[in-house]
């Protein structure tokens, strides 16, 4: 899967953005390409890095570069809340179901 990673302005940050998705890319299994460059799309999918709950960075423009987006909003992924050591680990196993067919 090609994934595109957005990331917000990051103007009030609750979460180390970096560190997640560096967390997430040791973790995918093979077969899956995280990159922020949104110029060589499409993409299968994509994952919203938002360092607060607002998630601002949430505009419908982005449905263009993917069809789905996993977002990241300060201590939640597509709104369930969590700690933040946990984050990584809820978006692959988001990932790993849309692999395998589901949404």
């Amino acid at each position: 899967m090609d994934i595109v990673v957005k990331y917000c302005g990051g103007c009030n940050c609750q979460i180390d953005r970096s560190q997640i998705i560096t967390d997430i890319e040791n973790t995918l299994t093979a077969g899956h390409h995280l990159t922020s460059n949104a110029t060589v799309g499409p993409f299968d999918a994509g994952i919203l890095v938002c360092g607060c709950p607002v998630a601002c960075a949430r505009k419908p423009e982005l449905d263009d570069w993917a069809p789905r987006w996993i977002v990241i909003a300060g201590k939640t992924v597509d709104i369930r809340e969590m700690p933040e050591e946990q984050i990584a680990a809820a978006v692959v196993q988001i990932i790993e179901k849309m692999k395998d067919g589901g949404r």
